[in-house]
């Protein structure tokens, strides 16, 4: 009996003793996993299980299989990952649950993995699981918002970014009660609050919660170098989002040098940041930088993780799409064929990822014309949006609309309606009438009508849409970056140019159309050309503590007014949301700050300018015109189907507005099979001395004289190569010219009209003259082509009874000098303006790549900044001698009457019209009221001459426009060529 109770009493102690053992080796994995050593701490876990399973209680194979399949997580291995958690969640439920705190982790890590699978309603049933143990388990407050936060995480990968936000905010607010505050999970939630701020339009809160993360990351230690890491890597692409692409390039190789400091886990770290340089690069369109990171990444995950690595799969398909964006299609279905294998492998073929590179590659096999292999791809896509989201979805609506396309590009158009219609209806459905993605469903509804050539309808639907998008502006663009506000101009201009030319062509059926096409168009003229940066400055600047208030609560409630808009109908039903409500109350509170605050209403992009409300503006001695581009759309020529492309000939639809008139009349501008460059050849022939130039009037201007010849002044809204020509110098008849007859000055957009006389105190000039472009210090400067010395202004041309004038010339003659110039009467800038991005320089200081945004001023030390540039030395921006167009709009000359561009470089084709006319427009959103500035070169200089006359007459008249006519009128007697006396034009209305 004793050696029986002695066998008994020694198994107990042996078994005790290996479950202290278990445990003191699970602590010892535990501290690897704590500190971030993933691949060790998941060697240790594995051990443990291969050496001791049959000695483990549930509970502890249960607590290892957790931390396996957390760790398979990390490591990007969802199905192993996947497979431990079910063990885990099994040997928690087998053993009775004996530890509530650690079934609730499980549960907890099952959702999020299930969120990165996308199968939001397996993560949320998961996540709430684990709610409702954790909710009554005594001391487990932290534990309890640290999973609510994860909760948050599915709502903001589906888009619900007020629900994510409420959920984080909440969070928050319980962990610093909580004194919960410097924990990494504190970290996390404060880098996913940044992240949906920056999303959702308040940029700047957004940086202060991700720099807020980052600092307490770095707080922790170097055990969490790698979550310091990850969210620096968020603010880099917070900085690449803003455009501020210096800053996110220097942030993301301070990471890259952070990880590879980082043992263990350096090689998938280093994958991340590399792959997250190479899109940057992309977006910047430095395509070979960019490929050499892709190519990188790949190399390091052949070498390190594999080419089953999800990472290899991503570089394969941005490689890609940098295939596509060169036009290489062949390399991108190669690329694209590889993703697609590792994604199969990886997360099977009803993955997201995997369908979205199905998507891709079917795109890439439609262009090569192998399109039964494309529609194939298509309809396998379709079933797998089935199967993860349901019919019901709108990218289920986008697939079909891909199979719409593909279907019309080969005749099938019956069939084409069919998916386009099941498309319309989705949208309706779940995201209503005045959603975006509707008004785009129906933009394929018009191209099919064009297709069957039933323009009506096909104008019916694009109007439609066109509607839709116009009415987002006002709501969507004073919180976008400026990112985000060139995509959306490059995709509304390509719909109104679609629907230019469907209406222009039904003129005559319907000209009451000529109201749609003028008002579409001068809601989206200039649309670039929004900044609130002058707006917020002043507020911060502020005292009154009421306004920044104010101005806050706008901004809020404009975010989330945004956020109801990406909304589905049901789902606003569900949080009891009424748009109409909430568009009324926040325009009242709009209307407040409009009364407070200078140049508040050109940053809402609020458009009160309609054909009624400019007719009702012209006065008895001018006429408006507005000249709009017509770009000619047709079916290409293919043997079966119907593809639509824009052409190059273009005609131009002058919208005229005359005194004592209802509404506008319009004329036809153009002759049919001519080219943009063709016209511009005509009128530069003439300006040559090469013809008469009767033609070129006849064909570009006749028609609006015959209509405008008893005014004395027009104001002209330019398009196209219009912005490049001065229509005073047309000769019409004899000797006379157009400006014997009327001045005619450019209007920057129709908003121009509305604006209020600029009210000015006490007389100031700034002249700035001769900058010195090229330092005696640099032995090798950069070219900026032939920039003779121009012939300075005198001081004497202002009186000095009236003006105080201030001169800057040479190396004095610079940006910062500009930039401080506060608010000038005039400012005068004897210097070039160019209109071509040279060495790609401008673009790696704005984030807009329209070409109205490749132009400048040079000033000084401008060679010098190129020459740095080409050397890769970084410059400062606010003083590099390279005034560009973004910065320029970003002054405040809200009170400054004329600004004056003696000389500009040589302009040489049509596309640098438009850089001329960004320019112009740029100095206008400044708040200058006038520009005067060279549109045509001559050989023969006499700028000075010009421009001292015609200071001469304003200081006599304070007439800005019959200054300049008079000026140009006298010099004409005595240079009859146009180019000489005619070398300057208005932008402005006095």
């Amino acid at each position: 009996m004793k050696n029986v109770l002695a066998c008994i009493i020694f198994s107990m102690v042996l078994g005790l003793s290996y479950a202290q053992n278990i445990n003191s080796l699970i602590s010892e994995a535990e501290q690897n996993l704590e500190r971030n050593h993933w691949e060790k701490a998941r060697d240790s876990f594995k051990q443990i299980i291969d050496s001791y399973e049959d000695d483990m209680t549930y509970h502890q194979r249960a607590k290892v299989y957790n931390h396996l399949g957390y760790l398979h997580y990390s490591l990007l291995d969802p199905f192993e990952a996947e497979r431990y958690l079910n063990l885990s969640i099994l040997y928690h439920e087998e053993a009775g649950i004996p530890n509530q705190r650690d079934y609730a982790e499980a549960l907890l890590n099952m959702g999020v993995l299930y969120l990165d699978q996308v199968e939001f309603d397996l993560a949320r049933q998961y996540i709430q699981k684990s709610l409702d143990i954790l909710e009554k388990l005594p001391n487990a407050r932290a534990q309890y918002w640290i999973a609510r936060s994860k909760l948050g995480f599915v709502y903001e990968e589906a888009g619900s970014y007020t629900l994510a936000l409420s959920i984080y905010n909440e969070s928050y607010e319980q962990l610093v009660a909580l004194g919960n505050d410097l924990s990494p999970d504190f970290a996390e939630i404060c880098m996913h609050k940044g992240r949906i701020l920056i999303f959702t339009g308040d940029p700047d809160e957004g940086e202060k919660f991700i720099n807020l993360s980052t600092t307490i990351y770095e707080s922790l230690g170097p055990d969490f170098a790698v979550q310091r890491a990850e969210s620096l890597e968020h603010l880099a692409i917070f900085f690449e989002r803003m455009g501020r692409y210096d800053e996110a390039e220097e942030t993301l190789l301070t990471v890259l040098r952070l990880k590879r400091t980082i043992p263990d886990e350096a090689d998938i770290l280093i994958i991340e940041t590399l792959n997250d340089l190479g899109i940057m690069y992309h977006q910047l369109g430095q395509y070979e930088k960019a490929k050499e990171m892709f190519n990188e990444v790949v190399s390091e995950c052949e070498e390190n993780v594999g080419t089953d690595h999800p990472f290899y799969a991503t570089a394969k398909n941005n490689l890609g799409a940098l295939a596509i964006s060169e036009g290489n299609f062949v390399d991108a279905r190669e690329m694209f064929n590889a993703a697609l294998t590792t994604y199969k492998v990886k997360f099977g073929e009803s993955h997201p990822y995997y369908a979205n590179t199905l998507n891709n590659l079917a795109r890439v096999e439609r262009k090569l014309g192998n399109t039964y292999l494309a529609e194939q791809y298509y309809r396998e896509v379709l079933k797998i949006d089935e199967r993860i989201y349901g019919k019901d979805h709108p990218d289920y609506a986008t697939t079909l609309i891909n199979l719409g396309i593909l279907c019309s590009a080969n005749g099938r158009e019956d069939e084409a309606a069919k998916y386009y219609e099941e498309a319309v209806q989705i949208r309706a459905k779940v995201l209503g009438e005045n959603h975006p993605a509707y008004g785009s469903a129906l933009e394929y509804m018009g191209m099919h009508a064009l297709a069957i050539g039933n323009y009506s309808n096909a104008e019916k639907y694009f109007s439609e849409s066109i509607r839709i998008q116009i009415d987002r502006i006002h709501t969507l663009f004073p919180i976008m970056s400026e990112i985000d506000r060139q995509s959306f101009y490059d995709g509304i201009i390509k719909s109104i140019d679609r629907y230019n030319f469907i209406a222009f062509g039904l003129l005559d059926q319907k000209p009451e159309l000529i109201k749609n096409i003028y008002d579409f168009h001068v809601k989206t003229k200039g649309i670039l050309f929004s900044t609130s940066d002058k707006v917020l400055e002043k507020i911060q600047e502020s005292d009154d503590y009421e306004l920044k208030e104010l101005y806050r609560q706008w901004q809020s409630d404009k975010r989330l007014l945004a956020s109801y808009f990406q909304m589905g109908i049901h789902e606003l039903e569900d949080l009891n949301i009424n748009l109409q409500y909430e568009e009324t109350r926040i325009e009242r509170l709009e209307d407040n700050l409009i009364s407070r605050i200078d140049n508040f209403e050109g940053s809402l992009q609020r458009f009160r300018e309609n054909w009624q409300s400019v007719q009702q503006k012209v006065r008895s001695n001018e006429a408006f015109v507005e000249l709009i581009q017509i770009r000619e759309f047709e079916s290409l020529d293919q043997a079966q189907g119907t593809l639509f492309s824009f052409t190059n000939y273009t005609k131009y639809l002058a919208v005229i507005f005359l005194p004592n008139q209802d509404e506008p009349v319009f004329e036809i501008i153009g002759t049919d099979g001519t080219t943009d460059p063709q016209y511009l050849s005509q009128y530069r022939d003439y300006i040559d001395g090469d013809t008469d130039g009767q033609s070129s009037f006849e064909v570009l201007w006749e028609p609006i004289h015959d209509r405008v010849k008893n005014v004395d002044f027009v104001r002209l809204g330019s398009d196209g190569i219009f912005h490049g020509i001065n229509p005073n110098v047309f000769k019409t008849s004899g000797k006379n010219h157009v400006i014997d007859d009327y001045l005619v000055t450019n209007l920057s957009s129709p908003h121009d009209l509305f604006r209020e006389n600029a009210v000015v105190y006490s007389q100031r000039a700034y002249i700035f003259s001769n900058p010195d472009y090229v330092s005696s210090e640099i032995s090798d400067p950069a070219d900026l082509g032939e920039l003779p010395v121009i012939s300075g202004l005198s001081e004497e041309v202002f009186d000095p009874v009236d003006w105080s004038v201030r001169s800057y010339e040479g190396e004095n003659a610079n940006e910062l000098r500009i930039r401080s110039a506060f608010n000038p009467t005039v400012l005068h800038i004897d210097a070039y303006g160019f209109f071509e991005d040279r060495f790609k320089y401008i673009r790696t200081k704005s984030p807009l790549t329209s070409k109205l945004f490749q132009s400048g001023i040079y000033l000084s030390g401008a060679s010098e900044s190129y020459s740095r540039f080409l050397e890769g030395i970084r410059t400062i921006s606010e003083n590099d001698g390279i005034l560009s167009t973004h910065e320029i709009m970003n002054l405040d000359l809200t009170k400054t009457k004329l600004v004056v561009v003696s000389d500009i470089v040589n302009q040489t084709n049509s596309s640098t019209a438009n850089a001329s006319y960004g320019l112009q427009r740029a100095f206008m959103v400044a708040g200058a009221h006038n520009v005067l500035m060279r549109v045509l070169k001559s050989e023969q200089d006499i700028t000075k001459e010009l421009l001292t006359l015609f200071y001469k007459k304003y200081n006599e008249t304070k007439k800005i426009g019959s200054s300049l006519k008079q000026a140009q009128l006298e010099l004409r007697a005595k240079y009859p060529d146009p180019k000489i006396w005619g070398g300057f034009m208005i932008t402005g209305i006095e």
